[in-house]
């Protein structure tokens, strides 16, 4: 029983270690995941932007043959 005792400080802290281990790792998955999908969410606005653009080169060339 008393060797129980003595360590449960260290059993204490490396708990505690391991929890705060997964939360800052939960946190950085987080942030990591934000950034992944703005890069995605940019690159789909600029194929978007460069598809109207090539629309509209198409509809001033039928403008200007007429």
């Amino acid at each position: 029983m008393d060797n129980i005792k003595e360590f449960l400080p260290t059993i204490f802290a490396i708990l505690i270690f391991v929890i705060i281990w997964f939360v800052i790792r939960k946190i950085l998955s987080s942030i990591s995941d934000k950034i992944n999908n703005s890069e995605v969410y940019k690159e789909d606005t600029l194929r978007v932007l460069e598809e109207i653009r090539d629309e509209l080169k198409q509809l001033n060339k039928k403008d200007t043959s007429k």
